[in-house]
């Protein structure tokens, strides 16, 4: 049996024959409800804020080119909610999607916390047992060894 440590990303990530078990999102991780992706703000005028969809404004607008963090899924027609990368009056502030453009993770693990990921490192591809990421920082793959020959 071989046993392989890697560094990993903060939260809980399951895989299971080295691939993952569900669908993902632009943050690289499986979408669901209440899943915060990282997004770059395209309106070249900038973005307003609103305290909910089509409400009153939060100024100032969001500047072309900001990376923030929303909601992953849009909602009520198109609007997601600010979480992460914006002045404090505005978190949970709503822009409209439209506006955003998903920043999609580049290689290791997917939130960017450095690590090893089964797409680079071939010692986790198609883990046997399947592969645990914790949130303390640590990787743990377990490979069984198959012997050739015997039933």
């Amino acid at each position: 049996m071989r046993l392989a440590v890697a560094g990993a990303a903060s939260g809980l990530t399951l895989l299971g024959g080295g691939a993952a078990l569900a669908a993902t999102a632009p943050h690289g991780g499986p979408v669901g409800a209440g899943d915060i992706c990282r997004y770059e703000v395209i309106a070249r005028s900038g973005l307003n804020v609103h305290k909910t969809p089509r409400g009153k404004l939060i100024p100032p607008p969001l500047k072309f080119g900001l990376h923030i963090g929303a909601d992953c899924k849009a909602s009520n027609n198109g609007w997601v909610e600010l979480h992460q990368g914006v002045p404090k009056n505005q978190l949970h502030g709503w822009v409209f999607k439209r506006y955003l453009k998903p920043i999609k993770p580049t290689g290791g693990v997917s939130t960017g916390a450095g690590g090893t990921s089964a797409a680079t490192n071939p010692m986790l591809a198609g883990a046997g047992l399947g592969a645990i990421a914790l949130g303390g920082g640590l990787a743990v793959v377990v490979r069984r060894r198959q012997v050739k020959g015997l039933s």
